[in-house]
């Protein structure tokens, strides 16, 4: 039985005047995130633009201390002068990190000495962080986007996700950097589950530790392997206990270290995790149809996701699988017209079993082998 939760209270829509802030994790590990995101958005309806013009928000540099915060409170203060000027100043954000990094660029910049100190650098590129630029810009998650538009994805259901069991991985850079700025509960983020459960999903609610992080903690997932590993696999004991079928994932380094090492930790502790590892907007776009390939992207996963969309009827026939590399960002309607989107693209009997699943563990890409399925 599902675990009761204070729903999430409404927001006003956002029509338009949307700048999809892309992910350079996104692009490089799960680019059909970034894919499902611009469906969605176009079958609610709402206008965006993708502008060439942005620049990484160098959040994970920041946060492993190889970039200084005066780098990144000045490039996050032209990207934000680049969505004003661009008369698209909602700022929308695919990571948790570009979310947490620009929010806190944002209060710096609410200081008159760091702002003239960031202004001078700007004055260089002809760019000015000024009160028109502070005043007018707003900084929102993806999900801020879309839970606007929540009363639309009934209409939009194609595949029912009828007894999935889903499971929400609240990002830290969201829900606990700018607690305040959550929408709903901080602590029990329902976002997800809510807007999956008009398609049938069964939310999980509150679970133990479900506050706890995914272990990727930047530059410890390659220090001190172990030790994350080991938070990681707490979390996929807790959930396996809880039965779930999808955990979703709103950030894309918590994607990675729960797909890229979920069979790995469950080759290695001899333990089972039956369940797969999305992304929020893959699984609600489809159930709102979405081509699994074409737009999802599950070709990216190191998990084997078939049984699951076998399951939600997302394969009639897997002859008719196809493989399509994820090397654009075109989008494919239901009736198969091609749409552009709106951008311009030890001893091994002692070992513990994180220590043993950190020698398998992906390279610095987050990439490893694809292992042998545990997910059913």
């Amino acid at each position: 039985m599902s675990k009761r939760f204070t729903k999430t209270p409404d927001t006003p829509r956002i029509d338009g005047g949307v700048l999809l802030f892309r992910s350079c994790l996104v692009s490089a590990e799960y680019p059909g995130v970034e894919a499902s995101t611009k469906w969605l958005f176009e079958r609610f309806g709402i206008e965006y633009i993708v502008d060439p013009e942005q620049t990484c928000c160098t959040g994970l540099g920041y946060y492993s201390d190889l970039i200084p915060i005066q780098t990144t409170v000045a490039l996050a203060a032209r990207n934000a002068c680049v969505a004003v000027d661009g008369d698209h100043p909602v700022m929308s954000y695919l990571c948790s990190t570009c979310y947490a990094i620009n929010k806190k660029a944002r209060n710096i910049l609410d200081v008159a000495d760091y702002r003239r100190q960031t202004n001078d650098v700007l004055a260089k590129i002809g760019r000015q962080y000024d009160d028109r630029v502070s005043d007018t810009v707003e900084h929102k998650h993806v999900l801020d986007v879309i839970w606007g538009a929540h009363e639309s994805v009934p209409g939009l259901v194609r595949r029912r996700l009828d007894g999935v069991k889903v499971a929400t991985h609240p990002a830290c850079h969201y829900c606990k950097v700018f607690p305040d700025e959550t929408m709903g509960d901080n602590e029990n983020f329902m976002v997800p589950e809510e807007l999956l459960t008009p398609a049938g999903a069964v939310p999980t609610g509150a679970y133990n530790e479900k506050t706890l992080h995914c272990g990727a903690g930047f530059r410890q997932r390659f220090v001190n392997p172990s030790i994350s590993l080991a938070v990681t696999q707490q979390k996929l004991r807790r959930l396996a206990e809880e039965q779930v079928d999808v955990l979703v994932h709103m950030c894309p380094n918590c994607h990675v270290q729960y797909d890229r090492y979920h069979d790995i930790i469950a080759a290695s502790s001899g333990e089972e995790y039956p369940f797969v590892h999305l992304h929020v907007q893959q699984l609600l776009a489809l159930a709102l149809g979405a081509d699994p390939e074409k737009v999802v992207g599950v070709q990216s996963h190191t998990q084997d996701v078939e049984p699951f969309l076998e399951r939600i009827g997302a394969r009639g026939d897997r002859r008719q699988r196809t493989t399509v590399p994820m090397t654009g960002t075109d989008t494919e309607d239901d009736g198969g017209a091609r749409k552009k989107g709106t951008e311009g693209a030890q001893d091994k009997a002692t070992e513990s079993a994180p220590e043993k699943a950190a020698e398998g563990a992906p390279t610095a890409s987050g990439r490893s082998a694809r292992p042998q399925a545990g997910a059913r």
